[in-house]
């Protein structure tokens, strides 16, 4: 989602544009952007920059495109209004409205629409009847969602056949029209309607290998071996877009159509506490869930289709009793690269290896693609930076290591003046969005747009996140000092003090967590085999 830029001048009024569509009938990137470009026209604001999210739902968490857009204002201060053709593309629901109206208030961004025009979000009269819309908009997505699934599973239990694509080693029968054989998939207009086959029929050039697949996994062969071999013969997948993966090949071994069976509503899309959607399988007795004959009948030896799906499941039951979830260390959440800048995660050092006490080792994440480096760091990590824990630990302690090994300690005191001022502005930006939430929830809740539970829940979340960015900027302190601290003498007895009360495992994780922040540590940077301990 690259932003395409057509600079103004530095006196022209700097926008942004946005577009979006969860599907090919509501609308493409391009018809959206033309209607930016009018609208941006018409208010003579000169667009720096276009983002846009391609088939993907209203909700926040999953659209890349809208935080690379805000990522992209909070570093571009002179870009002032963000144009999108509808309000409805960029909010669905009073409490997302809320968020990124927050960030707008912020910013000083100006939205602009083709049918509102100019919606400044300090203007409360104007938030408001973008709330109601929000409403509006939410309500009728929910009802097109449920009008949609009724009908589909009525359809299904009439005896059609929904799919949007159909499975591998199927396709859907093509249609004829003038004696023309249309591609398989492609609907027909007749009498202005489009219409469709509805017909399953065998696929030609991948019912082979769907055979040859279901004879390897009967043979045993691993999921992600059957891949290999069909990305070494050059086998395409169904879209033809990516190469074969043992995630592919356990869903089509996991199908029922290929032993006859035609199941619609498998899986239902479910929400979790924070708002992510994630599918859960019905349950067999689920309404939902609507079970009928395919009617090209068995694709696979039945028999074949049960002993693949027996092993698989046999084998998945031993896989969950062998995997070993990583532990909570005492170092989670303390220990950061000291390279890019990035907070470094644990993994178990030696999985399958049950009869050796785990050893926790910290890597860097600053090597996987998309990663950038945090600021105030010259660029990511261009090898792996990791570490062991309990060489860490040994480390701070002044403790030898095994295979004479060593790890170089220096302690630092305080945060430079750009990192200060950079932790200031972000606490206070976070007092004055947590202030401003609650402001707007109130006046939500006067105007009935909220109820008692949620105005209750965003005032204990505000108070909290208010409270705890007071109590960081109170630790942070006035002004900005960093300090070098000699690693001898008191300050490595001290040290030698903590090592050994981490190293303790019989007092829980918790309890060594706090030992740390008692103890003053924020951070530990790790540029192996170098440590620098950062203390308040």
């Amino acid at each position: 989602m690259k932003a395409r830029r057509n600079d103004g001048g530095p006196q022209a009024r700097r926008g942004v544009g946005y577009t979006r569509y969860s599907t090919d009938e509501q609308g493409s990137t391009a018809e959206q952007r033309a209607i930016n470009d009018a609208v941006a026209s018409e208010y003579d604001i000169v667009l720096v920059g276009s983002f846009a999210d391609e088939g993907v739902s209203r909700s926040l968490a999953d659209r890349p495109g809208l935080q690379e857009l805000f990522d992209y204002l909070e570093t571009n201060l002179d870009v002032r209004y963000l144009v999108v053709n509808e309000l409805e593309r960029l909010t669905a629901g009073v409490g997302q409205r809320q968020q990124i109206t927050t960030v707008c208030k912020r910013l000083s961004i100006t939205l602009v629409t083709e049918d509102m025009g100019l919606i400044d979000p300090h203007d409360e009269d104007a938030m408001y009847d973008a709330d109601v819309r929000a409403v509006n908009a939410k309500g009728e997505v929910l009802k097109v969602r449920r009008r949609t699934r009724r009908n589909l599973r009525a359809k299904v239990a009439a005896g059609s056949t929904v799919a949007m694509r159909p499975a591998y080693g199927v396709r859907m029968k093509p249609l004829v029209v003038d004696g023309i054989e249309l591609p398989s998939g492609m609907p027909a207009f007749v009498g202005g309607r489009k219409v469709r086959s509805g017909q399953l029929e065998l696929h030609p050039d991948e019912y082979p290998w769907l055979k040859q697949i279901f004879a390897w996994a009967d043979e045993g062969v691993p999921s992600d071996e059957i891949a290999r071999r069909l990305n070494a013969e050059g086998v395409p997948t169904k879209t033809r877009k990516s190469a074969w993966g043992g995630n592919t090949i356990n869903g089509i071994l996991d199908n029922p159509l290929y032993k006859g069976e035609l199941v619609w509503g498998r899986r239902q899309v479910l929400r979790d506490e924070n708002g992510k959607t994630f599918l859960e399988a019905r349950a067999d007795d689920d309404p939902g869930r609507v079970m009928k004959l395919s009617p090209l009948g068995p694709i696979v030896d039945p028999d074949r289709w049960d002993r693949v799906h027996n092993q698989r499941m046999a084998r998945r039951g031993e896989r969950r009793m062998k995997k070993r979830v990583v532990p909570e260390h005492v170092l989670d959440r303390f220990v950061y690269c000291a390279r890019c800048g990035h907070r470094m995660y644990a993994r178990v050092d030696n999985p399958g290896k049950s009869n050796m006490k785990i050893r926790i080792r910290f890597y860097c994440p600053g090597t996987r693609p998309g990663m950038v480096a945090k600021d105030g760091y010259s660029g990511t990590c261009k090898s792996v930076n990791s570490m062991l824990a309990d060489r860490i630990i040994k480390g701070v302690g002044s403790q030898p290591i095994r295979g004479g090994t060593k790890v170089h300690v220096t302690v630092s005191r305080g945060v430079s003046k750009n990192e200060h001022a950079r932790k200031k502005a972000v606490l206070d930006a976070r007092i004055t969005e947590s202030e401003a939430e609650w402001k707007n929830a109130k006046r939500l809740a006067i105007k009935g747009l909220l109820d008692d539970n949620d105005l209750s829940s965003t005032k204990r979340h505000t108070d909290e996140a208010v409270a705890a960015a007071r109590a960081e900027l109170a630790d942070l302190g006035e002004t900005a000092q960093i300090e070098l601290l000699p690693f001898a003498g008191e300050i490595a007895e001290r040290f030698t003090e903590l090592a050994r009360g981490l190293e303790d495992e019989s007092t829980p994780v918790a309890l060594r967590q706090r030992l740390l922040r008692d103890f003053g540590i924020d951070r530990i940077y790790v540029d192996n085999p170098d440590v620098r301990v950062e203390l308040l």
